[in-house]
């Protein structure tokens, strides 16, 4: 909860923490505060030998050490070192995550937070925006307003699920909330941002559990009623660009050029197969594409998988897509092994779904590399995963009988983990 806190509230992006507090970064220093505390205090070894048995881990593992490899030829080594240090932060991120929300209660608090988070960045968007499009979130790679709406929106959709398995109190608080988030996604008048949040809708209903289907309907309305409240005409003049489909208009923003920019990024990849490293389309840009698609001098990547190819190459794209088969595998999975337990967990489910949905999609548009919401949501379907490991060795074990029957139970949910690889 604290490294969630420092994530969002970011003292070094914050005029309070401007010269008054120490120059240390925060995140990091909660994270290893965490590490200590699991180390003393964490349940010690299946929980660790668990952690590696899942590919999705060793995939990451791999990326790094190929982005240390690439060390060798890339154009810019000092922006690949930055990518790196996020990246091995990202995995020790996962490894905390998994470690520390060893039960149902505990993934609430982190859920819980992860809200608050978002809820404070729509007071900065509440009490600060003045018109027209808010970038001032701060934060971690979050200035950005496409980044943020993407971040919010994960929020939304927690805030969700939180409120349908919650106490009176709690959906008080949340439905209270709730304005002040989706108006924190207007604010940003992100056209990826709109796109997600409308796949998100959609895949958040497919994966709603029975026992809550004819809620999130209700809700569903009542959310859509709510967004067009909170928009107003600038919001979707804006989102209407995006039948125009990126054509060249003078004076108006179609978000032109992304199509341009891919033919570019395919060629720069043709030219550099094992990848050129960190933001290196920015970098050669002006050698591909015309003087009317830059700015500065440069353009970068709009499209996160093209961002993967170009930076770090064929391993680079095939993370990529790893990634995303193991995330729709899983995901299908964990519906299989929640439906009809009428657990916290059947209610999450359509939150983690719909979250990585709108990121996925996200990806289409803007270049993601570095979005951190991204690793937590692969950290909590991990704690899912192990969740479910228990609960189907203590279903199994019931049927079978005795402690022989747990023992095979145990031993089916590592074929099942053996069967996902």
């Amino acid at each position: 909860m604290t490294y969630v806190a420092a994530f969002y509230i970011h003292p070094p992006s914050r005029w309070w923490g401007q010269g008054l507090l120490l120059e240390v970064r925060w995140s990091l220093l909660a994270a290893l505060v965490t590490l200590v505390a699991i180390a003393m205090h964490g349940r010690r070894g299946e929980g660790e030998r668990a952690f590696l048995r899942y590919p999705i881990i060793w995939g990451f593992a791999a990326l790094i050490c190929w982005m240390l490899l690439q060390l060798f030829w890339v154009i810019e080594p000092e922006l690949q070192r930055e990518l790196i240090d996020y990246y091995a932060k990202f995995l020790v991120v996962i490894y905390i995550i998994y470690r520390a929300v060893d039960s149902e209660k505990h993934l609430k608090l982190f859920l819980w937070s992860h809200v608050a988070g978002c809820f404070y960045f729509g007071w900065l968007a509440f009490t600060s925006g003045v018109g027209g499009r808010y970038e001032g979130f701060g934060g971690p790679g979050l200035g950005e307003a496409n980044t943020a709406a993407i971040q919010v929106l994960t929020g939304v959709l927690v805030a969700a699920s939180l409120l349908f398995s919650g106490n009176m109190k709690q959906r008080v608080v949340l439905v209270g909330a709730m304005p002040i988030l989706v108006n924190a996604i207007v604010s940003t008048v992100s056209r990826s941002g709109f796109l997600a949040f409308a796949v998100a809708g959609v895949l958040y209903n497919v994966f709603a559990p029975k026992n809550i289907s004819r809620a999130v309907k209700i809700l569903s309305v009542v959310g859509i009623g709510l967004f067009l409240a909170l928009t107003n005409p600038d919001y979707w003049k804006r989102i209407e660009t995006i039948k125009l489909q990126g054509q060249d208009i003078e004076g108006v923003d179609t978000g032109g050029g992304r199509l341009e920019i891919i033919q570019a990024q395919w060629k720069i990849s043709k030219s550099h197969p094992m990848g050129c490293g960190h933001m290196c389309t920015t970098t050669l840009s002006n050698r591909y594409l015309e003087d009317r698609f830059l700015f500065g001098g440069g353009r970068a990547s709009h499209n996160t998988f093209m961002t993967m190819l170009v930076d770090h190459g064929v391993p680079g794209a095939i993370f990529y897509t790893s990634w995303v088969m193991w995330t729709v595998a899983w995901t299908l999975r964990l519906r299989r092994r929640v439906a009809g337990q009428g657990r916290f967990l059947a209610a999450l489910l359509p939150a983690v779904a719909a979250a990585l949905g709108a990121i996925i999609i996200g990806d289409l548009f803007v270049q993601y590399p570095k979005l951190e919401v991204r690793f937590w949501l692969i950290g909590i379907m991990l704690v899912m995963i192990r969740m479910t490991d228990a609960t189907t060795s203590e279903a199994s074990g019931q049927r079978l009988g005795g402690p022989d029957g747990a023992s095979t139970a145990r031993s089916e949910g590592l074929a099942d983990h053996e069967s996902g690889r």
